[in-house]
């Protein structure tokens, strides 16, 4: 289909305007019919697709469980490696940024407090006292000391799993 899209006066204008109204019709006449044809392709694979992602789901969640027992990657993976291999895979747990979590039998009011009377109150906002996450992590504090205080480090781990190249 060839178009001219240069304008150049009102006539011109006048004539992309009916152009473009004529050429509405006809495509939404094509999208519906590509849908239609995407429609019978998706009725055609989708089954098995979603077939094979529940099984995929299903196995990549028992891996993960299994992997976050305590010792199994220490005893999968080769000493001074993060992960573990097979003769198809590499996998193991990529461990995530730590972020600061107020203990469940605490809250954030009560942790505030407990570091104003310890007069820790650099790890508080200036303008308001509000828990200052960022600093606290930043002062490298162990655990008994954070636990004292009701928090704690977390750090999220997610399982990767990457086929290996077949050369």
């Amino acid at each position: 289909m060839k178009t001219k899209n240069t304008i150049k006066t009102d006539a011109d204008a006048l004539r992309v305007a009916d152009e473009l109204a004529a050429m509405q019709p006809a495509l939404a006449l094509k999208k519906a019919e590509l849908e239609a044809e995407l429609q019978k392709v998706r009725d055609c694979f989708g089954p098995a697709v979603d077939e094979l992602q529940n099984a995929y789901d299903a196995d990549f969640t028992a891996l993960e469980e299994y992997c976050r027992k305590p010792g199994v990657m220490a005893r999968l993976c080769k000493p001074g490696k993060k992960a573990a291999e097979t003769g198809k895979a590499t996998f193991g747990l990529r461990e995530g940024r730590p972020s600061l979590a107020i203990l469940p039998d605490s809250t954030e009011a009560e942790v505030i407090e407990r570091m104003q009377q310890e007069g820790k109150t650099e790890w508080l906002t200036a303008s308001e006292p509000k828990l200052n996450k960022a600093a606290v992590l930043g002062a490298g504090l162990d655990d008994e000391t954070l636990e004292e205080l009701g928090l704690q480090v977390v750090r999220n781990s997610k399982l990767f799993v990457k086929p290996k190249d077949r050369k």
